[in-house]
């Protein structure tokens, strides 16, 4: 069976035109009032021939014209042919819209404009129109050039102070006077004057470390085997003796270090992993020149304290003046033992903030960094014992720290038994990641551990 569809017979032009209601004057061009012929649309909105607009861009050579010819806005980027409204006016109007372009191309001065205009076209880039929604910050990215800036930072710090370190007399008089060995009295003889050179042979031939030096007197220094002759010398060596004895040693963070390179790495080390283990190792280890200037800074003593502590008053019972600097540091209260215990159990990363909380005047972005991780070690301290206490798992508190402890020697291994032959940059380096980038990695901990992501295992 054939199937035939009817198809309704084309519409004359005149037709068309009558039953669509649209007449030439809605699509005519302000320039040249004729129908549009390749329609450029400007960023204003209004729309020209492309002959023409080319015209009006061409019309003040050797400059050209970027603004509208009806509203004169200035147009930006390079207008285009409006495709859409090139179709309608084709499909309207074709008969009118054939004679136009042949008569277009027939004019050899519209071909030259057009095509000049077109090549300017082809220079300039495209527009690139903004993005509706702009990427998302890719944390990683993020955190990958914060670790690079503070690498650059960390080399840039270290190539500082590597040329640019204290002389070693300023360092020695940093140190107690307890722990001078005799190179360091030869060191201090030699700096009274040229005048010593007579004598500082035999300092060093008699091994005179800081302890024989606080005890030394007149009579020792008139005899043998010293045998200094001249009174004015004797005095000038006694008088700088009785300063040094006088003196309060308060070193900052850099002298530390300097002072104490292993320890300073030791602390930052221990200290991070088990606060109140290596506070207890200090109290019964080295409680004279660490753990008693460290409990007198973090917890200090009011005001209103006594002034005389039983050491104080065992000291002038047998008549002697309390110069040394070592008992120079007054017996703590028991208002600062209070503190200090109290801190010691419940936040001991504290303690640490209110030490640094001392330097801020001196190492201020160091300071600050110390007390931000340990704000941050805090939260994983309250968070760690919130969830055993939680789970019930406090039992098992001892077999995770001897876990943990084992895990840290493991790691700092590499850097006990070749500690000898471990060159000083590569220590250095360690204590400043220590303290600058591994407060970033306890930032991101607390991060996990504060707000977990719920992640779905596909099977």
């Amino acid at each position: 069976m054939e199937v035939r569809i009817p198809v309704e017979p084309e519409l004359s032009e005149s037709e068309s035109e009558e039953g669509s209601g649209l007449s030439e004057s809605e699509f005519t061009c302000h320039c040249c009032y004729q129908v549009l012929v390749d329609p450029t649309t400007l960023t204003c909105g209004h729309s020209f021939c492309r002959h023409c607009l080319a015209n009006w861009w061409a019309s003040a050579l050797p400059r050209v014209r970027r603004d509208c010819p009806e509203c004169r806005a200035v147009w930006t980027g390079f207008p285009k042919v409006n495709i859409l409204l090139r179709d309608v006016v084709e499909k309207l109007f074709p008969a009118e819209v054939r004679r136009r372009k042949q008569a277009i191309l027939s004019d050899p001065g519209f071909c030259r404009v057009l095509q000049v205009f077109q090549q300017q076209g082809n220079r300039q880039p495209p527009h690139a129109a903004p993005p509706q929604n702009p990427p998302p910050i890719n944390i990683r990215e993020f955190y990958s050039g914060v670790v690079t800036a503070l690498t650059f930072m960390t080399m840039v710090v270290l190539l500082y102070r590597a040329f640019s370190t204290d002389s070693s007399h300023e360092v020695l008089l940093s140190k107690p006077l307890s722990r001078w060995s005799a190179d360091d009295v030869t060191l201090w003889v030699e700096h009274l004057g040229i005048w010593t050179s007579q004598y500082k042979e035999t300092f060093l031939r008699e091994q005179i470390n800081g302890r024989l030096l606080f005890s030394l007197s007149d009579d020792d220094l008139s005899s043998a085997p010293f045998n200094i002759e001249k009174q004015s010398h004797r005095q000038i060596i006694l008088e700088e003796l009785h300063r040094l004895r006088q003196r309060r040693v308060s070193l900052n963070l850099w002298q530390y270090k300097d002072l104490y390179l292993g320890k300073s790495l030791f602390l930052l080390i221990s200290l991070r992993n088990f606060p109140r283990l290596t506070l207890l190792y200090l109290f019964l280890f080295d409680y004279n020149d660490t753990f008693l200037p460290f409990i007198h800074t973090s917890c200090p003593a009011t005001p209103d304290a006594p002034a005389d502590t039983p050491l104080n008053q065992r000291c002038c019972k047998r008549g002697r003046a309390l110069t040394h600097p070592v008992l120079h540091q007054d017996w703590p209260g028991w208002r600062q033992w209070a503190e200090f215990l109290l801190l010691y159990f419940l936040l001991p990363y504290q303690l640490l903030s209110a030490l640094a909380w001392h330097w801020m005047s001196v190492h201020y972005w160091t300071a600050g960094f110390i007390i931000a991780h340990a704000a941050l070690l805090t939260v994983l301290d309250v968070c760690f014992y919130w969830t055993l206490w939680k789970r019930g798992q406090m039992r098992t508190l001892p077999k995770l720290v001897w876990l943990q402890m084992f895990a840290v020697l493991f790691n700092t291994s590499l850097f006990v038994l070749p500690w000898p032959l471990m060159p000083l940059f590569l220590i250095n380096t360690e204590i400043y990641i220590q303290l600058y980038f591994i407060p970033f990695l306890t930032a991101v901990l607390v991060k996990r551990t504060l707000l977990p992501t719920n992640t779905q295992h596909r099977p």
